[in-house]
C-alpha cells in the first residue's frame, strides 16, 4: 500500500479549514446561563424547598456564584430569591431571568420574559429576587448569564 507525502498545500488547506470552522464560534452570542432551581414540596415536616445549581458558564461561575436560594410564598404567590456573590475584586456585569413552574413541573405562563441587567461590585453580595405573577407556581429557575447586548 501506497501512501501520498502530505504536501505544504495540504497543510494549509486543513489549517485554513480549521480557522473557517472556529469563526461561527467567535461571531455567535452567548446565551448559556448558569441556573439555580428552586422547588417547595410538601415532606413529612411541611413544606420543603429542594435547590440544585447548574453551571453551564464555567468562565462565568468564576466570577459570580451562586451562595444560596430562598423560596416562601407572599399570600398565593411563590417568590424566589437567589444570593448572588462576585468572586472578583472588580465589578462584574450580569444578567438574570426568573422562570416559574407549576407542581407538575410545566411552566407557568408569564408576560415577564426578558433578561434583567445587574451588577455586583467588588466581592459584593446581593439578593436577586422575583415574584411570580400567578397563583399556580411551586418552583422556579432563576438563570444567570453574561450580558448580552442586542445587536443592531
Amino acid at each position: 500500500m501506497r501512501t501520498r507525502p502530505r504536501t505544504h498545500l495540504t497543510g494549509a488547506f486543513l489549517i485554513l479549514l480549521a480557522l473557517i470552522g472556529t469563526i461561527p464560534l467567535a461571531c455567535s452570542p452567548i446565551t448559556t446561563s448558569n441556573v439555580g432551581v428552586g422547588e417547595i414540596w410538601e415532606g413529612e415536616d411541611g413544606q420543603v424547598l429542594e435547590k440544585d445549581y447548574i453551571i453551564k458558564d464555567s468562565p462565568l461561575a468564576k466570577e459570580i456564584q451562586v451562595l444560596d436560594i430562598k423560596a416562601r410564598f407572599v399570600g398565593d404567590f411563590l417568590e424566589g430569591l437567589a444570593i448572588v456573590q462576585n468572586r472578583r475584586k472588580y465589578t462584574v456585569d450580569f444578567e438574570y431571568r426568573f422562570e416559574w413552574y407549576d407542581e407538575t413541573g410545566f411552566p407557568v405562563e408569564s408576560n415577564i420574559v426578558h433578561w434583567s441587567p445587574d451588577l455586583l461590585y467588588g466581592r459584593e453580595s446581593k439578593w436577586i429576587r422575583a415574584i411570580c405573577p400567578r397563583p399556580s407556581a411551586n418552583g422556579f429557575k432563576v438563570m444567570i448569564r453574561a450580558p448580552n447586548p442586542v445587536e443592531e
